[in-house]
């Protein structure tokens, strides 16, 4: 996923890298620093009026469920938290920073109104599955493009013939018949990028991502949404449903984009990523019109396109179904009966048959009683009629033409969708053999032909009281799930703070000897070189005793602000001890973490403290260690890595010792 790091660093040093500008960068700056209190962020952020505006809309949107608005800084503040607040500063800042720009071909407009839409479609389909923090996934959602905005800035008359270049070879695609999907698309001009920069937009996005310290777990998803293949994520992992929570995202911002006329092409693939993720139609339903009515008070606010006007998502999918069924386009399956007699829907009922005139009385007693009503004339078209509307009741002919009634009742059994699917088999006798035949199938009742209505209509009160119990178990088994979420959200805290210290915010011994062993693992799978840093504060005993604990706290912060700031954002930070560092570097042999080592040492030279009693110096000592052919293990080389430090000591401090100096 990564790209080259000095690649990177070249177009970071170019200063034209998009970037947050003004107040949101005063955010960042700030949320970087250990010692900041929320007054410093609030005071900062009360200067920008339309960022206040912007933080509170996302926080009232966090708390709606929670019955009192959100009207000031500080209670924004408190329910997104200063990571959620500084990575929407930022993402704000881009938006109004760039609207537009010397890339002609670029369209700065369409860029962030998709940005937006897919940042709230992302946060929806998050809260309705709980794979991430919510805000965290709409900061991602707002940014997951933004590899295109950085190539449109850094290289603007290159990446216009580029685009005009990928387009061209979309049209000749589709002219000449080739389905071209989002996956497709992106791929073109993915080879285009590369041949042109050698690089990629996916590939920068996830780089700047990175190095504004979004979390690897959101932007690995991001990163291989068009390739899941690639991604290698582990089966039901968080992060593989955290790639199919942005996927369905994506699609779900193509749906809400795409022209009204067009938007049934995406029906199959919105419920089948759907599917995916246990996402029903209803909650489908409800999502989307939340992505909407959101969308339409964020494009006030962000000054992009606001939506157009659409039908909702049952309608769509009520519309696919009737012109499945051979029904005429704008027709109402649930309208009234030809009693006259109108009620709300009550079930979705699926006719199958090949006589027309039988489904024809059955569809007018139905639509009597305020059911909703679907007709297939064979046993296939039933099938795929049965997967898209999915009714709550099959009626179906025992001498269905194709499938007939038995096969397709099987067929049903064997997916999710069919298994709670009420099935009532018409039959012209009550031959026993047959009828066993049919339950065991999976049939739940039968009924002699000519049906009378009576009991066609008791049968249905049956079916009906078994689809409230389903319903039942259903949003008891959604609140069982919505627990289970949120108690493994408990305990990933309890475990984060189990395993953070919280003078310096940087991991603990008990974290770093497991984070050790893991890399110690990886590095003797792929052969990549591993090497670490033991840093000891010198002299730290005497300010302590001479300056107070409270100093020798604010010697340990400011010391711990160095290590995050000089280190790179792959290595990891672990507090070991009082005054003992250890840092874990994968991928890095003997020359670059002494390298690392030597930029620490000069950055930590500069650190000075004041304190009551005048400025407190505090240099470090550091040992480094790779790992060679002579370490068995991780103590090992943990051990190397402490010789190296104590030979610094003996030297003189504020230096860098190896094991073999």
């Amino acid at each position: 996923m990564d790209i080259e790091l000095k690649k990177f660093e070249q177009l970071k040093a170019t200063g034209t890298l998009p970037s947050p500008k003004g107040v949101a960068l005063s955010i960042v700056r700030l949320a970087q620093r250990e010692d900041v209190g929320t007054a410093q962020l609030e005071q900062v952020i009360k200067s920008d009026p339309a960022l206040v505006g912007r933080l509170l809309k996302t926080a009232n949107i966090t708390a709606r469920d929670c019955g009192r608005p959100v009207a000031s800084v500080p209670d924004a503040m408190n329910v997104l938290g200063i990571v959620v607040v500084r990575n929407l500063a930022l993402g704000f800042s881009l938006v109004s920073g760039y609207r537009s720009g010397a890339c002609r071909h670029f369209d700065y407009n369409a860029f962030w109104t998709r940005a937006v839409v897919n940042a709230l479609a992302l946060q929806a389909v998050v809260r309705a599955t709980r794979v991430a923090n919510p805000e965290e996934a709409f900061c991602c959602g707002l940014l997951a493009e933004i590899g295109k905005l950085a190539l449109a800035t850094l290289y603007p008359l290159e990446y216009s013939r580029v685009i005009d270049e990928a387009r061209a070879e979309v049209r000749q695609e589709a002219d000449a018949g080739v389905a071209l999907l989002p996956e497709k698309i992106n791929a073109l001009l993915r080879t285009r990028e590369e041949a042109a920069f050698a690089l990629h937009h996916d590939d920068l996005t996830a780089a700047m991502l990175s190095d504004w310290g979004f979390p690897r777990a959101l932007i690995e998803p991001l990163f291989f949404r068009h390739s899941p293949e690639l991604a290698g994520f582990v089966a039901h992992s968080c992060s593989e449903r955290m790639l199919h929570a942005v996927r369905l995202a994506d699609t779900l911002t193509d749906l809400c984009l795409t022209e009204a006329k067009d938007r049934g092409q995406w029906l199959g693939r919105l419920r089948e990523r759907a599917r995916t993720l246990e996402i029903d139609p209803a909650s489908l339903e409800g999502m989307i019109d939340g992505i909407v009515r959101d969308w339409r008070e964020w494009a006030v606010m962000l000054n992009v396109k606001s939506p157009p006007e659409a039908p909702s998502f049952s309608d769509m999918l009520a519309e696919e179904a009737r012109e499945q069924a051979g029904e005429p386009a704008g027709g109402n399956a649930g309208e009234e009966g030809d009693d006259g007699a109108a009620g709300a829907v009550c079930l979705r009922v699926l006719l199958a048959g090949d006589d027309a005139g039988e489904r024809a009385v059955l569809r007018a007693t139905l639509r009597a009683q305020g059911h909703a009503v679907f007709e297939a004339a064979d046993g296939q078209h039933a099938l795929d009629l049965a997967l898209t509307a999915q009714p709550h009741v099959l009626i179906a002919d025992r001498a269905l033409h194709g499938l007939d009634a038995v096969q397709l009742t099987r067929a049903l059994r064997q997916t999710r969708i069919g298994r709670g699917m009420y099935v009532l088999i018409l039959t012209g006798g009550e031959d026993e053999g047959a009828l066993v035949e049919a339950f065991d199938a999976g049939a739940d009742d039968y009924l002699a032909k000519p049906v009378r209505d009576r009991l066609l209509l008791a049968r249905l009160r049956a079916a009906k009281r078994v689809v409230d119990l389903q319903e039942e178990v259903l949003r008891d088994h959604e609140e069982m799930k919505h627990f289970a979420a949120e108690l493994a959200v408990s305990n990933r805290r309890l475990y984060e703070a189990s395993v953070t210290d919280p003078l310096t915010g940087f991991h603990n011994r008990r974290y770093a000897m497991d984070r050790l062993e893991k890399e110690w693992a990886a590095s003797s799978r792929n052969g990549r070189p591993l090497s670490c840093l033991m840093i000891d504060l010198d002299n730290f005993k005497t300010i302590n005793d001479t300056y107070g604990h409270d100093v020798g706290d604010q010697v340990l912060v400011a010391a711990a602000g160095v290590l995050r700031r000089a280190l790179r954002a792959n290595d990891v930070i672990c507090r070991v001890g009082g005054d003992e560092f250890l840092v874990i570097s994968s991928d890095t042999d003997a020359a670059s973490i002494r390298a690392c080592a030597e930029r620490l040492l000069a950055a930590a030279d500069r650190v000075v403290v004041e304190s009551p009693r005048g400025l407190v110096r505090c240099g470090i000592s550091i040992g480094v260690a790779t790992r060679d052919d002579s370490m068995n293990d991780t103590a090992m080389l943990i051990k190397a890595a402490d010789v190296g430090m104590y030979q610094a000591k003996v030297g003189g401090r504020a230096r860098i010792g190896e094991r073999f100096d």
